[in-house]
């Protein structure tokens, strides 16, 4: 095979003073045009991103590559993103080429392996007679999705060896199940000799008529105890109740274990529905095969309706890990001062305080702390700012985005900041503000641990436009700048994967409906990539949201996000601590939204006048849902 010459010469020719051109080189690699990237990369030589036609000339022809082309590669521009990229691509193609000796050197370089890659690992280790890489990927099989090919022939010397016997078939059936993944069960029905309720015509019947087939099923043979747990998972999902009392009716049918795993699982259902006894069903179960998620919605649908005992045991019960975490930290520090525990309280919420989320304010001002001053700590000097210029990636990354390759410039920024000092990351973030790079300044600046700069953390771009939109919709500033700050990090031509757009990342139809509601006759839905619109239309809709939904802030950040009518059915039927609220929002995109905006609002406030409204102050209790009756 020709070999690319600049591979192993990196000299700068007379021609390299040329910048490349990334869409001539997109284009050249979709169109597999190996001449027209073989030029790019002759003529790129000495430049930043001469790294980029070489890695497309190798990739595209990754199937015929030599193994020497391949490490001049991964030597020459070893510790990048994008020879990370290609040693993923190229033990891929050792996999397949079973070069197992090469494989071996070249996966010991990668930092954090796929599952593909794992599989790849176990077949290198069956092929050396190694038991190790075999067992490590054992736990590849407990998964509710599909696993990648590479697995299956590990997956069947695990079987064979009897490390995963014909119980640990049925545990992945039941996960594959209660993820409403039915192909994959019928699939793994071989597993268990081919049991006839996995037939695609039946499984297909129960996972669409699940009331209806419930009854046709026998009890008697573990495929249709599955299939009934599963049907009765899915009643859940349109009526907890009537799913629980058709378990009921069937619990002295099922053994032990599979009668409190279906209780676990319309627990779980329910607690995502806020259910008040979605925490009683849950009770019922043996928490058997629950995974970290699940743990979190077995507190919350105890938090929802103040359970406290039974929250706080959930929270022990949690693996020691998982008890770290600060959300369950704060809330077991809250459960014991109600216990009149205060000097155990106290000492959790000192440890999470530290932090500058939303758990961390809330704990700081438990403790009867406002938020900690923000002043500029560390200043970095232009001679700090232009050594981080300096840094390959870092010029890459400049490189990149100067030719909109948004994606690839992220990524290299963000590789670059690791392992750098406080004081380089907060040279990188003035680099990035200087750039107009918004979403990358606030990220070096919040990768710090003792030099902070706040001003960094919570920019503030555009405020000569965005200060007095929100004031003009009575709206508070602080609040408008912390959303804004979670939707878009200031990207004034961001665009959402379902096409929301903007600073505040509007939807077409909601703008062409703002547009109507502010008598814009003439609005084009190109409008909202600009600057001055956008931010107009978003406060006027955020305003629009915030009357709606009773003037409450935590309302109106969960509506904006998900919606003012999934906001409103999230209230409860009495009044809701706002805390308790946002814990229990069933989507977890959302949940974090909220925490993060109100979190936001905080250090907003607080860089705007230097004090600010108490984060529990601005966490007001959720009314109950309308035409719901208040408990005496």
């Amino acid at each position: 095979m020709k070999k690319l010459l600049l591979i192993a010469s990196l000299t700068l020719s007379a021609s390299a003073q040329a910048r490349l051109d990334l869409a001539q080189l997109r284009e050249a690699a979709r169109s597999r045009d190996l001449p027209s990237i073989a030029k790019m990369a002759d003529s790129s030589a000495g430049e930043p991103l001469e790294m980029y036609p070489r890695y497309y000339w190798l990739s595209t022809q990754i199937s015929s590559a030599s193994e020497s082309d391949a490490q001049s590669f991964l030597k020459n521009y070893d510790n990048s993103p994008l020879a990370e990229r290609f040693r993923g691509e190229w033990l891929k193609e050792l996999g397949r080429r079973k070069s197992w000796g090469s494989f071996e050197t070249e996966y010991a370089k990668v930092d954090n392996p796929s599952n593909e890659l794992v599989c790849l690992r176990a077949q290198a280790g069956l092929a050396n007679n190694e038991r190790g890489p075999l067992l490590e990927a054992k736990a590849l099989w407990f998964s509710s999705k599909p696993q990648a090919e590479a697995c299956n022939p590990v997956f069947d010397a695990l079987f064979n060896s009897n490390d995963l016997d014909k119980a640990d078939a049925w545990a992945r059936i039941r996960i594959a199940l209660s993820g409403n993944r039915t192909e994959l069960a019928r699939q793994l029905a071989p597993r268990v000799g081919f049991p006839a309720e996995f037939g695609v015509k039946h499984i297909n019947a129960v996972a669409a008529s699940p009331d209806k087939q419930l009854n046709k099923l026998s009890l008697a043979t573990p495929a249709g105890r599955e299939l009934a747990i599963y049907a009765l998972g899915r009643i859940a999902r349109t009526s907890p109740d009537r799913a629980a009392s058709l378990l009921s009716d069937l619990e002295e049918q099922l053994p032990a274990k599979d009668k409190a795993y279906a209780w676990q699982q319309i627990g779980l259902v329910a607690a995502k529905k806020q259910h008040e006894r979605a925490s009683n069903w849950l009770s019922k179960g043996d928490g058997q095969g629950m995974e970290s998620e699940d743990r979190a919605w077995a507190i919350r649908a105890a938090l929802r309706f103040s359970d406290w005992n039974t929250a706080l045991a959930r929270i022990e019960a949690l693996p020691a890990k998982e008890q770290q975490e600060s959300s369950w930290m704060y809330w077991k520090a809250r459960i014991l001062k109600g216990q009149n525990k205060t000097l155990e309280a106290n000492q959790l919420w000192a440890s999470t305080a530290e932090n500058h989320d939303f758990y961390g304010l809330l704990s700081r001002e438990e403790l009867g702390n406002s938020i900690a001053s923000a002043n500029v700590s560390y200043k970095a000097s232009s001679e700090e700012i232009k050594q981080v210029r300096a840094l390959p990636g870092v010029q890459r990354a400049l490189a990149l985005i100067d030719q909109d390759w948004r994606i690839e410039a992220i990524r290299e920024w963000n590789w670059a900041m690791r392992g750098l000092s406080d004081q380089q990351l907060l040279a990188a973030s003035e680099l990035a503000l200087k750039q107009n790079w918004f979403d990358r300044a606030i990220y070096s600046a919040e990768r710090t641990k003792q030099l902070h700069d706040f001003s960094l953390r919570y920019l503030t771009p555009y405020r000569e436009l965005i200060e007095p939109a929100a004031k003009n919709e009575g709206l508070d500033p602080a609040w408008v700048y912390g959303l804004m700050r979670q939707e878009s990090r200031f990207i004034s031509n961001a665009r959402s994967g379902v096409g929301a757009g903007g600073l505040m990342q509007i939807m077409p139809a909601t703008a062409k409906w703002i547009a109507a509601k502010m008598g814009n006759k003439h609005f084009n839905t190109a409008e909202v990539h600009d600057i001055s619109t956008n931010v107009t239309f978003g406060t006027f809709y955020l305003r629009y949201i915030w009357e709606q939904l009773d003037d409450n802030q935590i309302l109106a950040t969960a509506g904006y996000n998900a919606g003012p009518g999934r906001a409103r059915a999230w209230q409860g039927k009495q009044t809701l601590d706002g805390v308790i609220y946002i814990e229990t929002i069933p989507f977890d995109e959302t949940r974090d939204y909220v925490k993060k905006v109100m979190a936001n609002a905080i250090h907003y406030a607080h860089a705007f006048s230097g004090q600010g409204m108490p984060l529990k102050q601005r966490l007001a209790n959720i009314n109950a849902k309308a035409g719901s009756a208040e408990a005496p």
